[in-house]
């Protein structure tokens, strides 16, 4: 079975689409993001909030905070009974202990005077007393002012709506987009080899939902950002003779954007409710990412690559996460509000005609995860994925974009390459991964986050590699300003701590640091400035190559 839609690149706000982490953390809040069961999995229905907030009730007893004995009661039960004009919320409650002020009073005034014309018109007039006449007389007279003012926004509201139902896009679909601009380089070992990069990445989701509970999101790509994604060279140590660029502090604005400037389809994805608890999401094309599946709590960091989180990839989410990306189905069910179960099947780079790069028969990626949340403050999840990879795929780089690693843990010590080029005749790879994660918010203003991960990779028939990765993260929400953040990671990229095969180890084991800071500034709703370091204390696992720093500066617009 072979599936025909071509793509291999990210869009920033679809994998929060699919995704549905509930972060309250992040610069904006994506369409189906906070998707749980029992509510709604779109913002249309706001459209229309202003006019529904409030509902006619037919009986004082429906307004459950309205009780016998309130000194309001009797009136209440009149103006319900005799005039219809008492609306209560949503939720059935009155409220008659907030403060009023008089524009609300006067658009209440002004429900009831129509209902009593509807009273009148109906040759009901007996029905209305001579004396409540008189006082709606000199109410109308106290409350002019308001009243005129009332109708006049209710005239301009309805030619609004008018011109919004008129030139609306569409009644069922939004259109969202990130246009990211950004300007990096690398100074320290590497820097005498690379030249300043100005790069942009733009994406374009259509969401659209046909009943209220699913979204079918359609997404395209435009970007001039080369294949491997740091847009510049970290070599480090030759890997089995060939120099292999690492893949360390590859940057979040410019991941996955190499389409060569063109605008091209990246995925169709659709999300929809089979039962009130299981909510199933289903990709056809070349981008469906095993984090658009399950929870990566780190809320504060992680906006999937959209330009507000963090400046690097690897510092938005455990680098398990990259172990493949296709096409396939993923599956979330809500056993509670606290206990979430996560699965997933990914098919690794269909295309038609190519039986050896179909649904069931060519790489793939499996994932479990179990997410609990004992509280809103915190969460905890473990994660198990299984992948399989033809020769020459394996690594932390979603099938070959180079997006997070050193080049010895990608290549497992010069056995494999990073692209479907190899170094040497090898055998395909299959990965068994396990990580933890977890996320806590000390207070509106200071979240901590971070996981550990682990990668068993046997190379067939020639060796076996043990890979690591792990981060805390800091992030300091609203510093300065509403909407601004503070971020810190420290961490290690994963780095291949022993590889088995029966000869003298090749490759040198430090530990390579990541070290990054960032801090966006927030102009407005839209626009936002990030500027950027990340720090690599010993770029491709070896002391011995000098630190590499890079730094950026970041610009992201929504609309």
């Amino acid at each position: 079975m072979v599936l025909g839609w071509s793509a291999i690149a990210l869009s920033p706000t679809l994998a929060s689409e699919l995704n549905l982490e509930n972060s309250k953390f992040t610069a904006s809040t994506p369409l189906a993001q906070s998707l749980e069961p029992e509510s709604d999995i779109t913002n249309f229905q706001t459209l229309n909030s202003a006019s529904n907030d409030i509902e006619q009730v037919t009986s004082v007893s429906q307004l459950t905070d309205v009780s016998p004995t309130d000194w309001a009661f009797q009136a209440l039960q009149s103006l319900v009974e005799r005039y219809g004009c008492i609306v209560g919320y949503p939720d059935r409650t009155y409220r008659g202990n907030r403060s009023l002020s008089r524009y609300e009073f006067a658009a209440g005034l002004n429900a009831c005077l129509d209902r009593i014309q509807e009273l009148i018109a109906a040759a009901t007039a007996d029905f209305v007393k001579k004396e409540d006449l008189e006082v709606i007389k000199r109410l109308q007279e106290e409350f002019a002012a308001e009243l005129a003012a009332v109708r006049g926004r209710v005239d301009a509201l309805e030619v609004r709506t008018a011109i919004l139902e008129k030139q609306q896009f569409s009644t069922t679909t939004k259109l969202s987009g990130t246009a990211i601009f950004a300007i990096a380089d690398v100074f320290g070992g590497s820097g005498n080899n690379v030249d300043t990069v100005l790069q942009y990445r733009t994406n374009l989701d259509l969401k659209t939902s046909f009943t209220g509970r699913d979204l079918l999101i359609t997404s395209l790509i435009a970007g001039n950002v080369p294949t491997l994604g740091v847009g510049f060279p970290l070599p480090g140590t030759p890997v089995g003779g060939v120099t292999i660029p690492s893949a360390e502090g590859t940057l979040a604005s410019q991941f996955g954007a190499n389409t060569g400037s063109q605008l091209q389809a990246l995925v169709i994805g659709y999300n929809f409710f089979v039962t009130p608890k299981l909510l199933v999401s289903v990709a056809g094309g070349g981008f469906f990412p095993l984090y658009a599946i399950a929870p990566t709590l780190n809320p504060a960091l992680d906006d999937n690559d959209g330009g507000t989180g963090a400046i690097s990839v690897f510092g938005e989410r455990n680098a398990i996460y990259a172990l493949g990306a296709g096409s396939g189905i993923g599956l979330n069910y809500f056993v509670s509000p606290q206990l979430r179960l996560s699965a997933g099947y990914l098919a690794d780079g269909l295309k038609v005609g190519s039986p050896e790069r179909g649904l069931f028969n060519g790489g793939y990626s499996a994932i479990a995860q179990v997410t609990w949340s004992p509280s809103q403050r915190f969460s905890l999840a473990g994660t198990y994925i299984n992948a399989y990879f033809p020769p020459g795929r394996f690594g932390f780089n979603y099938n070959a974009l180079g997006v997070a690693g050193t080049a010895v843990a990608n290549t497992l010590a010069g056995q494999t390459r990073l692209t479907t080029g190899r170094l040497f005749d090898t055998e395909s790879v299959i990965s068994n991964s396990y990580g933890v994660q977890a996320t806590y918010q000390f207070s509106p203003s200071f979240v901590l986050s971070g996981w550990f991960g682990a990668t068993y990779a046997r190379l067939i028939n020639n060796g076996e590699g043990e890979i690591f990765n792990y981060a805390l993260t800091f992030a300091f929400p609203d510093l300065g300003k509403k909407g601004n953040l503070l971020g810190l990671v420290v961490g290690a990229e994963p780095y291949l701590n022993d590889y088995e095969d029966g000869n003298p180890r090749s490759f040198e084991t430090d530990i390579p640091f990541h070290i990054e800071a960032f801090y966006r500034w927030r102009l407005n709703d839209n626009i936002s400035i990030t500027p950027g370091l990340i720090w690599l204390t010993a770029p491709n696992q070896n002391n011995d190559n000098p630190d590499d720093i890079i730094a950026t500066i970041r610009m992201t617009f929504k609309f």
